[in-house]
C-alpha cells in the first residue's frame, strides 16, 4: 500500500494522551525495524502496528523518516545519559580497577541497552545499507571518554597511539552487532558476553605493551 502525501512537519506531542500515542507510534516503529527492517516500513504500517489511525500518526509525524528520526533521537538522548554517567565517573576509578572492570563500565551499560532495543543494532548498522543512526556529538563524546581512560591507565603511550586505540575499542565491537542481527540466537552471548571479553583482552595486551602492571 502507497503512503498517502504527508504534511510538511511534524508535530510534536502538548498533551500527556498525545505523547503516550508518540510513545507507541515509536515503540512499533523498533518492533517492525526488527522484523522486516528499516525499508519495509510503511506510515499504514506503523498506524496498524501502533493501534492508532493514519490521521493520528500523520499528525505527529510528516512521513516515515520523520518517525525514523525520532526513534534514532530516542536513542541517542538514552546513550548521552549513559555517556555522561561515564563522563563523571571519578579518574581514580580508572585507574586502579583490573582491565575487565573497566570494560564492563565503559560498554556494558551500551551493550546492555543495546539489547533490549535491537532495532538499535539495526539502525547502527544496517543490512539494508539505509537509515543508518549517526550522531557526530555523541561519537565524540564517546571518543573522550574512552581517551580519557586510556591516558589514565597508559600514560607512556602517544596521544596518536592511544587515538587509534580509542578508535579500535569502538570499531571492533561493530562487527558483533552485525553478527548480532544475522543470528537472534546468539544475540544475547555476542552482546553482552563475547564483546567485552574481547576487549578485555585487548585492554589487558596494550597495557603489557606499554609497561603497565595491575
Amino acid at each position: 500500500m502507497t503512503d498517502k502525501k504527508a504534511p510538511p512537519s511534524s508535530r510534536a506531542p502538548q498533551q500527556a494522551r498525545g505523547r503516550e500515542r508518540v510513545a507507541a507510534i515509536l515503540d512499533a516503529c523498533a518492533r517492525l525495524i526488527v522484523i522486516e527492517g528499516a525499508a519495509q516500513l510503511t506510515m499504514h504500517g506503523l498506524a496498524r502496528d501502533a493501534g492508532t489511525s493514519i490521521g493520528s500518526l500523520y499528525h505527529f509525524f510528516a512521513d516515515k523518516q520523520s518517525v525514523l528520526d525520532a526513534l534514532g533521537e530516542r536513542h541517542i538522548q538514552a546513550l548521552a545519559v549513559i555517556t555522561e554517567e561515564l563522563r563523571a565517573i571519578d579518574d581514580s576509578v580508572w585507574i586502579k580497577e583490573s582491565a575487565a572492570d573497566v570494560i564492563a563500565r565503559l560498554i556494558l551499560p551500551i551493550l546492555q541497552y543495546s539489547e533490549r532495543h535491537r532495532d538499535l543494532v539495526s539502525m547502527i548498522c544496517p543490512l539494508d545499507g539505509v537509515h543508518r543512526l549517526s550522531s557526530p556529538d555523541l561519537r565524540l563524546r564517546i571518543e573522550d571518554t574512552y581517551a580519557r581512560m586510556l591516558e589514565l591507565r597508559l600514560p607512556n603511550a602517544t596521544t596518536d597511539a592511544r587515538q587509534a586505540y580509542v578508535l579500535a575499542l569502538i570499531a571492533l565491537p561493530m562487527g558483533a552487532f552485525q553478527t548480532a542481527q544475522e543470528s537472534s540466537a546468539l544475540s544475547r552471548q555476542l552482546l553482552v558476553e563475547e564483546i567485552p571479553r574481547a576487549l578485555t583482552a585487548y585492554l589487558e595486551a596494550l597495557e603489557r605493551m606499554h609497561g603497565v602492571s595491575r
